[in-house]
């Protein structure tokens, strides 16, 4: 008899494993599957020994071991996935068993014969003598794959294999017809338009070709056992897509990073512009080129900023779109061309104020503000009529999803003077349609494009349709596969308001993302055309802005030279104030009789989205000087804390 320690795959356990038993040796690194709460879950083995050597324990033991149900499959993971593993959950202060999920397919897990690997593919090779190197490719993206092509060709020439690591999964298919011209059948690439048949044709032939291969996917595809790969490029390394949204919250790419250190993988981490943190480990020393870095992008389009507040004093009425944008657009279907317009915030306006007592409309569930949308209402005036549509408003909240109709007074003052404030896509779309009416419009937001597929059969029709425009969120970028004539920014001053000290950063990044886009010309309007961020983003002048940025941060120490730590609690009223204290309380018997390093000042303040009535949230910030984490006394203390206590190292936002 033996027991064995496992780590299944469940999200919300707080245990680092749980023990069962087995008539039979089980290998460590086997999959298998355990009872937890009477659900069947597949688990990962990390010990096992004799129970002969465990009677004490389990004597004391208050349950009785449960019997591993099956087998899944022989060891699957390296010694250094696990050991990467490992690191990452310590780093986010979270279980091994939590991370799992988030690094290995659902379609491995419910197939576990595609794990019965070969002895050759899963041992790794000797590379003791190999330096684990970390280098930065800052270059426009049409460069940027140029220096992937060579360096792909370089590895295979060394027979070494290369791992191209994207954030989302719209971003592998328009990497595959950038780089697989003359190395067709040694690219490999996983994606979620894949079916199952075609998941394992890729599978089984990136495992059973001797050749050096390309495998292009989403982080969740790095466990692939084979043993010879030499480079990991992580690409569009200021993207969203990195950080999971949910539990455990982590950043797969600290996770990339961990692993290429432990199997001594050579890292290159590309994109047009990286990020703040990662330039500064740049210049730190920390870092090397890969090639030399650009720190000014070309001006290889034609740029206009056009004044918002001048263009408004010539107009008899409030627009968004100015008459420089108009022609603009009237240029591009006037010559068969395509034009993308970016838009910051879905509906017609963000912010809807009373103008006799300044009182905004807000969400009465979680006290966000309401955006106003426009919809049509079904009215018959008599039984025989038919049936005709009128315009109607609707308030929805982006947090919690309440929806109610437009035509309400204000909740303080009882006025019926609402109005209506900030463009959103639905305001843009209207003006465009009203200004040109047999236009082509495309769009590309959650509202408009609600599944993958939508998405992808929207932005085919907009590129296969000339004298078109296509508007969108920030949801388009990871669609739009190549140029277009032109690109515009009609609307995201919204975003300079939002007390995020990411904000410019995101704010930059967008504008130079809708620039690259265009092939001739690029507009951007705003009521602030001579803030710093816009000035440098237009003259692609990336140093004047890392310069700026980093002073900045640097005077309030914030990341990349200090860290943040977040705890969220959620509510009713009465418990988050309980557990607020309790929270206090937790820490200051934690730092008793401690060095002043080893203690931890904790700022508790309202959430941005407070919610009103009975439910609550609070937010906990514990920032630390970078190399105080992770510390053992401050990571028991948070793991210390129960499920409910939401905790987030190094987040997004403060908000």
């Amino acid at each position: 008899m033996f027991v064995i320690e496992c780590l299944p795959f469940s999200k919300g356990l707080n245990k680092d494993y749980l023990s069962y038993f087995s008539s039979k040796p089980i290998e460590v690194g086997s999959l298998v599957k355990v009872n937890i709460r009477n659900k069947s879950t597949n688990a990962l083995v990390i010990a096992i020994k004799d129970v002969t050597e465990a009677k004490t324990e389990l004597k004391s033991a208050h349950f009785q071991l449960k019997k591993i149900i099956s087998i899944n499959s022989k060891p699957f993971l390296q010694k250094e996935f696990l050991e990467a593993i490992k690191t990452t959950a310590e780093y986010f202060v979270t279980n091994e068993g939590n991370i799992i999920p988030h690094l290995i397919p659902s379609f491995i897990l419910e197939n576990p014969g595609m794990l019965q690997l070969s002895k050759t593919v899963f041992d790794n090779p000797n590379n003791s003598k190999i330096k684990n190197e970390i280098a930065i490719l800052q270059v426009p993206d049409e460069e940027r794959f140029i220096h992937y092509r060579s360096l792909i060709r370089e590895e295979f020439a060394k027979k070494k294999s290369v791992f191209l690591c994207l954030p989302k999964n719209q971003n592998i298919k328009q990497a595959k017809e950038k780089l697989e011209r003359g190395i067709e059948s040694f690219v490999y690439t996983f994606h979620n338009e894949l079916n199952k048949k075609d998941l394992k044709k890729e599978w089984q032939g990136a495992l059973k070709t001797t050749h050096p291969v390309l495998v292009i996917a989403t982080t969740q595809w790095l466990f692939l056992p084979r043993k010879d790969f030499g480079t990991i490029i992580i690409d569009r390394e200021n993207e969203n897509g990195w950080k999971t949204i949910s539990k455990p919250f982590i950043d797969l790419r600290f996770f990339i990073e961990t692993l290429a250190n432990k199997k001594n993988i050579r890292t290159i981490i590309g994109d047009s512009f990286l990020r703040i943190e990662t330039l500064n480990r740049y210049k730190e020393g920390e870092l090397v080129e890969f090639e030399s870095v650009k720190w000014r992008l070309p001006k290889d389009v034609m740029i206009k900023v056009v004044d918002l507040k001048e263009s408004a004093k010539k107009e008899k009425e409030f627009k968004t779109i100015s008459p420089t944008l108009l022609n603009l657009i009237n240029d591009t279907v006037s010559n068969g061309s395509n034009m993308f317009i970016f838009g910051a915030r879905k509906g017609l306006s963000s912010i809807t104020i009373c103008r006799d007592c300044g009182e905004q409309v807000k969400c009465f569930n979680c006290n966000s503000p309401m955006v106003l949308y426009r919809t049509q209402i079904k009215v018959r005036e008599s039984y025989d009529a038919t049936d005709r549509f009128q315009n109607s408003g609707i308030f929805k909240c982006h947090q919690c999803g309440e929806t109610r109709k437009a035509t309400e007074v204000c909740q303080n003052c009882r006025s019926w003077k609402l109005a209506a404030f900030g463009s959103g896509i639905d305001r843009i779309a209207e003006e465009i349609k009203k200004s040109i009416p047999n236009i082509n419009l495309f769009e590309i937001h959650k509202d408009a494009t609600s599944t993958n597929l939508k998405a992808l059969k929207t932005v085919q029709n907009f590129y296969e349709s000339r004298g078109s425009v296509l508007l969108g969120t920030e949801m388009a970028f990871p669609y739009l596969y190549k140029k277009v004539g032109s690109s515009a920014i009609a609307s995201f001053d919204s975003l300079f308001s939002i007390p995020d000290f990411r904000i410019r950063e995101k704010i930059f990044r967008l504008i130079l993302q809708t620039r690259n886009l265009a092939k001739e010309k690029f507009l951007i309007q705003s009521h602030n055309p001579d803030d710093l961020t816009i000035e440098f983003a237009i003259n692609g002048n990336l140093a004047e802005f890392y310069k700026k940025e980093i002073e900045d941060r640097k005077i309030l120490n914030y990341p990349p030279f200090g860290i943040f730590i977040k705890i969220t609690i959620r509510g009713t009223r009465n418990f988050v104030s309980k557990e607020t204290e309790r929270l206090a309380e937790i820490f200051n018997i934690g730092v008793q009789n401690k060095t002043s390093e080893e203690k931890y000042n904790i700022i508790v303040f309202p959430s941005t989205h407070e919610k009103k009535g009975e439910q609550t949230s609070v937010n906990a910030v514990i920032k630390l000087k970078k190399e105080y984490w992770p510390k053992p006394i401050l990571s028991n203390l948070l793991k210390s804390l129960p499920p409910h206590f939401e905790i987030k190292v190094d987040p997004d936002n403060l908000l």
